[in-house]
């Protein structure tokens, strides 16, 4: 059978998926869903599991048309909130969707919701409690990421990306991240330094971070400039000789003639 012919299942929730207005993202673990095995299978001597796939970097990027930042950035953000598993080695990737049965299992899926209708609606309702209960953390890493690429105006690294999802959003670190942006400071690493900072110095608002940075303003060591007389810029090879002066030159040498 061609498995060109086949088909994936996607379920409607995925509109409520905390990646789905990151168009990278979405492209791309639509794409590992496509390819994913769809039963067990071996290559080249690995046995490779249902909703598994073996990739490169390199094809990823040739088969979505991302670029390879894009790419890192997007695996890291599945792999983030445990969308995906990846082992690497030296030769090929390998990358596992979790959830790859509870996704295609279409037909258990059809069955159970025939079956037990009455069950499905309450589990609806308890569903959308566990959608609106989402931890704020895993909500919020998607919008901070995107604050700080907005920000940074370029895309940010794998390495970047872990980095910001250990903050928190709140008002107080976005203002960290904007203060950093001011001082031309394009660092994920500065602005860890600022809110280790404001952690250790118990600074809980942005009022109390402006408070401290005018403190520190005012603390800081002025530059010394010494002030100059008034005469100091005067040009004195410009200035005429007084009559009483213009006598005493003409006297003077007067005695060498």
């Amino acid at each position: 059978m061609n498995e060109n012919n086949g088909f994936i299942v996607i379920n409607k929730k995925i509109l409520k998926w905390e990646w789905y207005q990151d168009t990278n993202t979405v492209r791309l673990f639509l794409h590992l869903l496509l390819i994913a095995n769809w039963e067990d299978k071996r290559w080249q001597g690995i046995e490779v599991k249902r909703g598994q796939v073996i990739t490169s970097l390199k094809h990823l990027v040739q088969q979505t048309k991302l670029t390879l930042q894009q790419v890192r950035t997007s695996l890291t953000r599945l792999i983030s909130t445990n969308e995906i598993t990846k082992t690497t080695t030296n030769k090929y990737t390998v990358i596992t969707i979790n959830n790859y049965n509870r996704y295609q299992d279409y037909n258990k899926q059809n069955n159970k919701q025939i079956t037990n209708e009455q069950q499905t609606n309450n589990k609806q309702i308890t569903t959308t409690k566990q959608i609106n209960n989402i931890t704020n953390k895993q909500y919020i890493s998607t919008t901070i990421l995107e604050y700080v690429e907005e920000n940074f105006g370029r895309t940010l690294s794998p390495v970047e990306c872990e980095e910001i999802l250990s903050w928190n959003d709140n008002e107080l670190t976005r203002y960290a991240i904007k203060q950093a942006v001011l001082l031309n400071k394009i660092s994920t690493k500065y602005i860890s330094r600022i809110l280790s900072a404001y952690e250790r110095e118990n600074v809980k608002t942005v009022q109390q971070a402006q408070e401290r940075e005018r403190k520190y303003n005012v603390s800081k060591p002025k530059k010394y400039i010494e002030k100059l007389p008034d005469w100091f810029d005067k040009d004195f090879s410009k200035q005429e000789a007084t009559i009483e002066e213009q006598q005493e030159i003409k006297e003077l040498l007067s005695k060498y003639e």
